[in-house]
């Protein structure tokens, strides 16, 4: 129902919707309107039908009673099936032509009133309406193509536009039999006035109905309008607001469809923008306070050679070892922020990489006479789509951070194993030095967070770690062994876990 309810709100569907009721709806009542025209037409054409149908039997009953030809038929007789149903009737005789006419002395039923003006000026769309052509001279009524047909034992019709009156009439020729013989055709006349009558009512109700469509699309159309522009315009004073410098501005997040999104979307990119700027802030002071030891350090040492500690060799051999050693762990921390902003930055195209080759590159080089690595391979497949440059970092940092911690002579075990059932490679790193106390475990991946300053940790060897494996869709996690040491588990989606071949 949510989805439905969401499709429905979307901008385009309305738009869409009130368009197709401004088309459709004067479509409809126009065809409507055709249509009962239609029905009304050929309810006219059934009483005509049933009318001369009884006229034929009553001259065919007159005929056999009195036995005689048509001298006996009277037109009082066609007057009164004339009058109140407003049709002319004729009696037409082979070789004689009419011999009764119910209108022959006017219409029995009075004028006709002429039809209301809208109804006057509808131009009758039947395909079957013959206009005659200004110098064309009009048939005579027994040459007419439904009369012949009628006198030759078919019932026929014909519709033909009239000049005087200006209307359109419908004619309908009945054959008459007398002993089996067709003697005779009843051949009635109706006005379509009354069809235009009661169309001009039905024309008036939909010109109503179509005003009354019209301002409900109008009302529609602002409805939109408004929901439409209002939301637009709270966005809008928010991102004046958030540029401003107002970062506690909230986005309205009501309505639904396109806005509604787009109002989420704007929020959870001004949460972002907020958290990024909390944590841009967070590390210039973390980096300015690792830098702020250092560099007071070696301004120390400085100002006393400056004042007199050069003249004692020893002290100046002191002060000068401290420089050195500050400006080494400046270099490497400068080298750990470049490392780091590098992997943070936006991220480029992955590519196949085969896992041994890369633990096997990142052993090599961190690999010493006094702590030794031990490299095992038990993944069935080592290919990942990464990064190499970062996986190796990350490596080089776990490697670092474990021989830096494990007791001289002590192997560092590095293992390769997987794909699990997430399908997942798992690197593991294992030392065997002192584990990490249970106060520091929280704080392992922060940035900045060392306990092993004086061997010269940054603080920033296993948040580059993490970084990397978020990076690639992964996760690094710790334990401390049983036995003494600590091994850190580096998870990473196989290439066949992301959609490699």
């Amino acid at each position: 129902m949510s989805a439905l309810l969401d499709f429905l709100g979307r901008i385009r569907v309305r738009l869409l919707a009130v368009n197709l009721i401004v088309v459709l709806v004067p479509l409809l009542g126009l065809e409507l309107a055709r249509v009962y025209e239609r029905q009304l037409l050929d309810a006219l054409e059934r009483d005509m039908v049933n009318q001369a149908a009884l006229v034929g039997s009553m001259l065919e009953t007159q005929l056999s009673l009195e036995d005689e030809a048509f001298g006996g038929v009277t037109e009082r007789l066609l007057e009164r099936a004339a009058r109140r149903t407003r049709t002319r009737i004729r009696l037409i005789v082979p070789e004689l032509g009419v011999v009764a006419d119910s209108h022959r002395n006017g219409p029995p039923e009075g004028k006709e009133l002429a039809a209301p003006l809208l109804a006057r000026d509808r131009t009758f769309d039947s395909t079957d309406v013959a206009r005659p052509a200004p110098a064309q001279v009009e048939v005579a009524i027994p040459q007419r193509r439904e009369v012949l047909t009628a006198l030759a034992g078919s019932r026929a019709t014909a519709t033909r536009y009239a000049r005087r009156p200006e209307a359109v009439f419908l004619f309908l020729a009945e054959p008459v039999r007398h002993e089996g013989k067709v003697v005779a055709a009843v051949y009635v006349t109706r006005s379509t006035q009354p069809v235009l009558v009661e169309m001009h009512r039905v024309r008036t109700g939909l010109i109503g109905v179509l005003a009354l469509a019209l301002l409900l699309t109008a009302a529609v159309t602002v409805t939109l309008a408004l929901t439409i522009s209002r939301p637009l315009e709270r966005l809008a004073r928010a991102a004046r607001r958030i540029s401003a410098g107002d970062a506690a501005v909230a986005v309205p997040l009501g309505g639904g469809g396109e806005i509604s999104e787009l109002a989420r979307e704007f929020d959870r990119m001004t949460r972002r923008l907020d958290e990024r700027q909390r944590y841009i802030s967070q590390f210039a002071a973390d980096v300015a306070h690792e830098f702020k030891s250092p560099l007071t350090s070696i301004r120390g040492a400085a100002e006393l050679l400056e004042e007199g500690a050069d003249d004692d060799p020893d002290a100046r051999r002191r002060f000068l070892d401290n420089i050195k050693l500050d400006a080494g762990r400046l270099t490497r921390l400068v080298s750990r922020l470049l490392e780091l902003s590098r992997i943070d930055a936006p991220a480029q195209p992955l590519q196949t990489v085969d896992l041994r080759e890369v633990v096997s590159r990142a052993v090599a080089r961190s690999e010493g006479p006094t702590t030794p690595i031990l490299a095992r391979y038990e993944a069935k497949s080592c290919l990942v789509l990464a990064r190499a440059a970062d996986l190796e970092t990350a490596l080089l940092n776990l490697l670092d951070n474990a021989q830096r911690f494990s007791p001289e002579g002590e192997p560092v075990r590095v293992s390769v194993v997987g794909p699990e059932a997430d399908g997942c490679l798992v690197i593991q790193v294992t030392d065997r030095g002192p584990g990490i106390a249970p106060e520091h475990a929280p704080r392992v991946f922060e940035r900045f967070f060392t306990t092993d300053a004086e061997r010269d940790g940054t603080g920033l060897g296993l948040a580059i770690v993490q970084s990397v494996a978020m990076a690639h869709r992964g996760s690094v996690t710790f334990r401390n062994e049983a036995g003494g040491g600590t091994s850190f588990t580096l998870r990473l989606p196989s290439h066949a876990a992301r959609g490699g071949p």
